[in-house]
């Protein structure tokens, strides 16, 4: 029997620290929740659910970025079907002002309310916005088509009013997106939507500045990015909607009135050339041979409906003489139709990308939930246990420092 040391007490002392510790990360864990606190607890789990926790806050704001997409572009849809009835009404006042039994007096009623709504179109088209952010193009502050870009051209200079990241049309290898088609001649303002949880190489590589470079400051993104979706929002002032080629001149010179000024207007004269070139010039005049009559009016109210339809009706003079130009973007309804249409598959696009990236998040929270989530059924049973150690721990550490205290019998 010895005395100088207890092996029995120390052997209990260290079982009793080595349940305290067992029994402090049961606490930590029941309190708590996790069941990785800290490095030392798992580090290769550490780390994975380090990763699936970017992933799921990541997921997180791309929800976030995808329903404000979807709002802005709820936004866009009911501005467009509004202008799409004024264009229905202009449409109707145009077939009205058609009719022979209406004398000029009465066509420039119907031009007053006309221009009413020529107005209309071109403020709705200004001041729908999302968070302060102009969505349709405008090219001119006033409402001009002057200054238009062509979606297959570089571009070094964008029209004055497009700002904060917003660009003219895409690049060459973005052209297919333009809702309009390659050759549309109108601008347009972009929208990137970050709708992933990454910024890949993929990404990177499918950036664009305003010239189409794989450049910097970025302003768009190529269909070959994997998270980043750019929309662009077309010009929808009365220059795209109403002139077939807005790069020439004002929509406003050519339909500010259903009668006809040869003299005074150049938009009239170059529909005149066009009509002529058409073989219509013997109905153009009066017995005179100088003033325009009655058939005149009718052909530019003719041409105006053409135009308001679409313009794929024109005859090639109408476009390459009346509006100085290879007059080949959509106008009046079904440019409005394919804006619409547009809108729709991205709209339906970001709802799908929605879904995908909810389920994503929850099966990604739920993998991080396994590796760094405690099982209560587990720890607290494993609690208890550590409990009941610790108390019998305690009176077996009583009874080994009892155990020297024997030796003292010997010296009586």
């Amino acid at each position: 029997m010895r005395i100088n040391h207890n092996i029995s007490s120390m052997i209990t002392q260290s079982s009793l620290y080595q349940v305290n510790t067992a029994m402090s990360t049961s606490l930590q864990r029941l309190s708590t929740g996790l069941r990785i606190n800290a490095a030392q607890d798992d580090a290769a789990g550490l780390g994975v659910s380090e990763n699936l926790r970017t992933q799921t806050t990541g997921l997180g704001q791309a929800i976030k970025n995808t329903q404000d997409g979807i709002s802005l572009l709820n936004i866009a849809d009911g501005a467009l079907n509004e202008q799409s009835n004024i264009l229905q009404r202009m449409r109707t006042l145009v077939i009205q002002a058609m009719n022979s039994t209406y004398t000029s007096t009465e066509r420039s009623y119907m031009s007053t309310e006309f221009n009413q709504l020529f107005s209309e179109l071109d403020r709705i088209a200004k001041i729908t916005n999302f968070n302060g952010k102009q969505l349709f193009a405008t090219p001119m502050s006033d409402g001009s088509g002057q200054g238009a870009y062509q979606a297959n051209q570089v571009n070094t200079q964008e029209p004055p009013h497009i700002v904060d990241g917003k660009t003219m049309w895409a690049p060459a290898d973005q052209a297919l997106q333009d809702p309009f088609g390659v050759n549309n001649t109108s601008s347009a303002n972009m929208f990137n939507f970050f709708i992933g949880s990454n910024y890949t190489a993929q990404d990177m590589a499918a950036a664009r500045d305003q010239t189409g470079g794989a450049a910097s400051p970025v302003n768009s993104f190529s269909p070959g990015a994997g998270d980043v979706l750019t929309i662009e929002m077309g010009q929808m002032d009365t220059n795209a909607l109403l002139e077939p080629n807005s790069t020439n001149g004002d929509a406003a010179d050519y339909w500010n009135s259903f009668e006809v000024d040869w003299n005074n207007n150049p938009a009239d004269m170059a529909l005149f050339n066009a009509y002529v070139a058409d073989g219509q010039n013997f109905n153009l005049f009066t017995d005179d041979g100088v003033n325009p009559n009655q058939n005149a009016a009718g052909f530019k109210l003719q041409t105006l409906l053409k135009v308001i339809d679409g313009s794929d009706s024109l005859t090639d003079n109408e476009r390459n003489t009346g509006f100085n130009g290879n007059a080949t973007d959509p106008t009046g309804i079904k440019r409005v139709n394919m804006m619409r249409a547009y809108i729709g598959a991205q709209t339906n696009r970001l709802e799908h990308a929605l879904n995908n990236m909810m389920n994503q998040q929850t099966n990604t929270q739920a993998a991080e939930s396994t590796i760094r989530d405690v099982d209560f059924a587990h720890e607290t049973a494993t609690f208890t246990k550590n409990q009941i150690l610790t108390q019998s721990a305690t009176a077996m550490l009583a009874q080994a420092n009892m155990v020297p205290q024997n030796m003292l019998s010997l010296l009586k």
